[in-house]
């Protein structure tokens, strides 16, 4: 049977990621200077190899579309993981699943105890810490979306629109969150992310995840007409949801907490399914 280009382009990023990944378990791991070091080259990964694709095959990077878009995207793309990040710790810590260590609200105020905000730390009414929230929310978006750009210009600049004229809306996305999670599998199997149940979150809790995730960032990347709400909002995730959800003291019901950050997710899902599955196809073929 004869590979499509494709997927001999997942091959050969699954084969590349998961060598390196299986280096840095070899080496230390993730508290490793191999995870340091290799990591960042690891996200760069399927934009590099996309570009390679579109060199090869004559298709040219001009099939990316590199314009900024529809600029409010942006705007979404910073808050509203953020947001997700905000609510999840607060109902995580409302049901006792967790505590959190960032911050702490008592009697109408906040104390920010650790983390970079752009406002400060220390005791803060509720709407300064709002307005510090979002303002951080804003900067170190676009700061962690650096790191990000290798992903999202692999992800949702290139195979997002291959996948989705393909096998459709759903099922491209569906298949794009597949291939996001498990690119990811030697480092989530090790215990990363989920080091109390490493194979539920290998192979259940983390594809199920990005999954959900990839609708949402399906949803900023055609409605904006650009890739770059996808960057921002993977950077979003990564500062926020990677540090405040990350960063919380879990007793016996971590697994409770990640359940229900996947069902947060799922809830998005849905909602962004909802907004772009009418969409027709030339709005997928003017994406990149």
């Amino acid at each position: 049977m004869k590979l499509s280009k494709i997927s001999i382009y997942v091959a050969i990023l699954l084969i590349i990621s998961y060598l390196a990944q299986i280096y840095i378990l070899l080496n230390g791991g993730v508290d490793s200077n191999a995870f340091k070091t290799i990591t960042p080259i690891i996200m760069f990964l399927p934009g590099i190899l996309a570009i390679i694709y579109l060199i090869v095959t004559n298709e040219g990077l001009k099939s990316i579309n590199w314009r900024i878009g529809r600029p409010i995207y942006l705007l979404y793309a910073a808050l509203i993981p953020a947001t997700l990040a905000l609510f999840a710790a607060l109902l995580i810590s409302l049901f006792e699943w967790g505590d959190i260590t960032h911050f702490s609200i008592a009697e109408n105020q906040v104390e920010i105890k650790r983390g970079k905000f752009i406002l400060g730390k220390g005791l803060q009414s509720i709407p300064y810490f709002v307005l510090n929230y979002v303002l951080t929310a804003l900067s170190f978006s676009l700061v962690s979306g650096l790191f990000a750009f290798g992903e999202e210009l692999g992800w949702r600049g290139f195979l997002q629109k291959k996948l989705i004229v393909k096998r459709g809306y759903f099922w491209g996305i569906v298949i794009l969150g597949l291939i996001w999670g498990f690119w990811h599998f030697p480092l989530i199997i090790s215990g990363y992310n989920y080091p109390e149940t490493p194979i539920l979150g290998a192979f259940i809790l983390f594809p199920l995840t990005t999954i959900f995730a990839s609708f949402f960032l399906a949803w900023l990347t055609l409605r904006a007409n650009s890739f770059w709400p996808a960057v921002i909002a993977h950077g979003s995730v990564n500062a926020f949801i990677g540090s405040i959800i990350s960063g919380m003291n879990y007793g016996e019901n971590r697994l409770s907490a990640d359940i229900l950050m996947v069902c947060l997710w799922g809830l998005l899902a849905l909602l962004s399914y909802l907004s772009i599955k009418n969409l027709n196809s030339k709005t997928v073929t003017n994406i990149n």
